[in-house]
């Protein structure tokens, strides 16, 4: 999976002076989960069902890899047992306005409330993700995040001057998006 993913994601940086037409397949609509965090139960990867909403559950993923975008933005992404699958992220704001980087990158934990698993166009399976708010970031320190995906502390706490000073060289550069992250 990641060999065929990174070889998509090199074709089309190799194609992006040429103007492309990206089609996608529309599933039925469905509604967005109201349901708060505290109330959905963890589900892995390997407990999903095809063409299901697996609704009252929440499925924590790590991507794997840097984001391609098309009609959404796509990555790999794995469980804490290390099972992955294709995420697909849509309704996200265009990449002049917001790079798929800054949604989702290499190393981004992601919560997907009421996963969607189903057989994609290609014929493989994946999450796909139509509402915004079907999506948390989870931030470091999280109370969610697994043991093994926590990094060790290096001794040097960041203060907020060192925030401060990220943000700023973030907005310097144009990069909005992660001056907010900072």
């Amino acid at each position: 999976m990641y060999m065929e993913f990174m070889m998509t994601r090199i074709s089309m940086e190799q194609r992006k002076q040429h103007h492309t037409i990206h089609s996608s397949f529309i599933p039925p609509a469905y509604l967005p989960c109201t349901t708060p965090v505290a109330q959905l139960t963890p589900i892995l990867i390997r407990q999903l069902t095809l063409e299901t909403h697996h609704r009252g559950k929440y499925l924590l993923l790590r991507a794997i890899v840097p984001p391609n975008r098309m009609t959404a933005i796509i990555v790999l992404a794995a469980d804490q047992t290390e099972d992955v699958v294709v995420l697909q992220l849509y309704q996200q704001e265009d990449e002049d306005t917001r790079p798929a980087s800054d949604v989702v990158d290499d190393g981004t934990v992601l919560l997907v409330k009421e996963p969607y698993f189903k057989v994609m166009a290609s014929g493989d399976y994946g999450l796909r993700v139509d509402h915004l708010s079907d999506i948390v970031h989870v931030q470091k320190g999280d109370s969610v995040l697994p043991k093994k995906w926590i990094a060790p502390h290096s001794g040097a706490e960041e203060t907020a001057e060192t925030f401060k000073s990220k943000g700023d060289a973030a907005i310097g550069a144009g990069k909005y998006w992660t001056a907010i992250k900072e």
